[in-house]
């Protein structure tokens, strides 16, 4: 009887434990454990601790088929916890855990097949060997193309330090000559100030200077209009508020031909050709012409003496002209006295009055728009030294803006994180294309990244730079580009940029795995690290 309980509990021990052989040692383990978490599974005085440490356990109960456990931790080797998991060794190939549900599901996911234990007619084969070889020959050209894209990375490098040197002396030279161009910023601006208020000053001493004609002007102006409506007052007889041929024809001054009457032609010419005038029409079109012959009659106003040459020349004309007509039958010495009076005395007198009073007079207009001031040419001279100097303080102003602007962009690029040794710094500056069946998608790295219909349109920017992202160990695999277009009634867009090794820089592939969140995979030879490579290479080595 004794004998019969020992034979059923080394049976048991058979079901829990398998025997697996590694290139040092023999390990005992329950089925389904790997060789790291071997030592977690050593009994106690025949107890066990489940790894959550809820609850002890025989140790016979140890892949029972039975979840004694809350984590699983009791059936590793069998499909009876749902949190469980198991462990293929794959041995030749890559060791992999998959969930405790696919053990003895009829369906080989190990390819040592050691998930298939209860099941031998699935015929499950064990493939670990001719995938480890598949594998080991595509490390093998990976590992090629790792040595000579990092050959072509050493020059990336040297070029990215070399860039980086070039760009921290360029803005040690620019923040010198910010320095500088900011202390001649201030000087021209201290000379504007003074050539401006010498401005100002010289223009103040010209309106007021302008003032005071204006105000002479006025006064004159004022004068002459209090003349024409007392004489206004004076002609208009019959108190109607008109001045008409009849009421002229009374002031013998008005006789132009001196025959002692005025006429009705000659009382029509004050009137500007009409019969009768109102109070403005005779201050503006008949006072300036009967003036003169007021001044005439009173002896005032005497004809000069002396003639330009052009107006001499027009008199002898004039005279020449008198003197043919005298021969003709039809000639009488009335009209050669009203021919010289209207060719010398009028005009004489209209002269004098509107050199008199140049503003007033026949057909004078008020312009509208008043035009720009002619200054003189003492305060000219100050306006164009002011001009001058505010030109060379804008120069200089505009000299220092282009400095900071080109300033504050060397700063970003310096600021940029261009990996460990600045070997993805010579990207910067360049932009790479992929186009499939409906996009062109371009990709300027540490910019931005777009895509524009094949057909033609607009294009619409997918993101701008914004950082590195981290994947598992390697903190230089990925690129994030966010803010880019908003979508129609959803987020703004965004990309995420895989690096990989390759010899040559270019897009290899973009896809859209969620609305408006775009995956492009770019391969470059920045990305081929020999010395990482090599490392992983050893480890999984030690995996197969």
């Amino acid at each position: 009887m004794l004998r019969n309980k020992i034979l059923v509990r080394c049976f048991k021990v058979m079901l829990i434990f398998t025997i697996t052989r590694s290139a040092f040692c023999d390990v005992p383990r329950p089925r389904g454990v790997s060789l790291m978490n071997a030592s977690l599974y050593y009994p106690r005085d025949e107890k066990w601790v489940c790894l959550d440490g809820s609850k002890t356990i025989n140790f016979l109960q140890i892949n029972d088929d039975y979840c004694d456990c809350a984590d699983g931790s009791d059936e590793p080797g069998t499909a009876a916890c749902p949190e469980g998991t198991f462990h293929c060794d794959n041995r030749g190939y890559r060791y992999k855990y998959i969930p405790s549900s696919r053990v003895n599901d009829g369906i080989c996911d190990c390819c040592d097949a050691s998930d298939e234990y209860g099941y031998p007619d699935t015929q499950c084969v064990n493939t670990c060997a001719a995938l480890g070889r598949a594998e080991q020959e595509l490390r093998k050209r990976a590992a090629e193309i790792h040595r000579q894209g990092s050959a072509k990375r050493s020059e990336m490098i040297t070029k990215g330090k070399q860039l980086r040197a070039e760009r921290e002396k360029r803005r040690s030279d620019l923040e010198v000559q910010r320095q500088q161009q900011e202390t001649l910023r201030n000087e021209k601006e201290e000379i504007k100030k003074q050539a401006e208020h010498a401005e100002n000053e010289a223009i103040d001493l010209f309106k007021e200077l302008q003032r005071e004609k204006e105000s002479d002007f006025s006064t004159t102006e004022a004068s002459l209009r209090k003349d024409a409506t007392e004489n206004f007052l004076r002609y208009d007889v019959n108190k109607d508020d008109f001045v008409d041929i009849v009421e002229l024809q009374l002031d013998i001054a008005l006789d132009q031909d001196r025959n002692g009457v005025v006429t009705v032609e000659e009382a029509k010419y004050f009137l500007d050709e009409r019969d009768r005038v109102d109070l403005q029409a005779f201050i503006t079109l008949s006072w300036p012409r009967i003036k003169p012959m007021q001044m005439l009659s009173q002896g005032i106003f005497k004809p000069p003496v002396d003639m330009n040459p052009e107006v001499e020349e027009k008199t002898e004309e004039k005279h020449s002209h008198t003197y043919e007509e005298t021969k003709s039958p039809e000639f009488n010495e009335d009209t050669e006295q009203e021919s010289e009076y209207e060719t010398e005395e009028e005009a004489d007198a209209e002269a004098a009055y509107e050199e008199d009073e140049p503003n007033v007079g026949v057909g004078s207009v008020t312009e509208v728009n008043t035009p720009a001031p002619e200054y003189d040419p003492e305060t000219q001279r100050f306006i164009d030294l002011a001009n001058e100097a505010r030109n060379a303080y804008a120069d200089a102003e505009r000299e220092l803006r282009d400095i900071d602007q080109e300033l504050n962009e060397l700063k970003t690029q310096i600021a940029k994180d261009y990996g460990p040794q600045d070997e993805y710094s010579t990207l910067e500056g360049e932009c790479f294309k992929f186009e499939d069946r409906e996009y062109v998608y371009t990709l300027c790295p540490f910019d931005r990244t777009s895509q524009q219909p094949i057909a033609g349109g607009t294009e619409t920017t997918l993101g701008r730079w914004d950082q590195w992202v981290t994947d598992g160990k390697d903190q230089y695999a990925q690129q994030k580009y966010s803010r880019g277009a908003s979508c129609w009634n959803g987020p703004q867009r965004s990309a995420i940029v895989q690096f990989k090794c390759a010899l040559e820089s270019k897009i290899t592939a973009v896809s859209e795995p969620n609305r408006c969140e775009y995956h492009f995979d770019f391969e470059t030879p920045s990305a081929c690290d020999e010395e990482t490579f090599m490392a992983t290479e050893k480890r999984l080595r030690d995996e197969l």
